[in-house]
This record gives structure tokens, sequence and C-alpha cells, in this order.
């Protein structure tokens, strides 16, 4: 995500490098929603709480990113700055999510110092 969000401040958007690096993602995305599914399966509650917050983070900063692609790809720069504001708002949300599943997941696995 950082890395698209990186390439979509330019000035003039590589639009070859966005593609590469939302096919990235989405590759990825794809992975973490698998290992997602077996700690649904295999985890307790507590951790599947915090993997449903870590994917409605996810969702959100996905759903401006799509918006913020869609709009390098059609040169519309009217809502750039109000799309990088949110996009900033929902990383920071997204970065919290995962900060609180790491430290649930070091108390479940019995690392919590």
């Amino acid at each position: 995500m950082d890395a698209i969000l990186k390439a979509l401040q330019a000035a003039s958007p590589d639009l070859a490098e966005v593609d590469r690096t939302v096919e990235h993602f989405i590759t990825r995305a794809r992975d973490v929603h698998r290992a997602a599914e077996v700690v649904i399966i295999e985890g307790p509650p507590s951790i599947v709480e915090a993997i449903d917050r870590i994917a409605e983070a996810s969702s959100g900063l996905s759903e401006v990113m799509q918006r913020m692609v869609k709009d390098a790809h059609a040169a519309e720069t009217s809502e750039r700055m109000e799309h990088s504001a949110t996009a900033s708002v929902r990383e920071r949300r997204l970065y919290r999510a995962v900060s609180e599943f790491r430290l649930q997941a070091r108390g479940v696995l019995g690392n919590a110092d």
C-alpha cells in the first residue's frame, strides 16, 4: 500500500509503475487474507475481533486507493488532496489495527513481554 500511495503522490504518476504496484498489492493481500482465514478458524475470539478490525481498516484504505488509481488513469486531479488526506487517516487506522493484533497475538502465544 505504501508503494501505491508513494507512486500516486508524484505530480505526474507513472501509470505503469502504479499498475505494477497495484498488482503486487493484490497478490500480497490475497496471501494475507488466506493467513487471516487460518487465524479465524484456529484462533481465540479476541484474535478474530482483531482480524476483523484489520480487514475493516484495510478495506477502507483500499477503497480510497482505488479511487486514487482511477483518477490517476483519468488524469483527474480535482480530488487528489482530499483523497491523499483520507488515505493518510485510513493508513494510520490500519497500522493501529495491525499493532493491536500483534500485541494480542503475542499474548495468546505467550510472548507478551
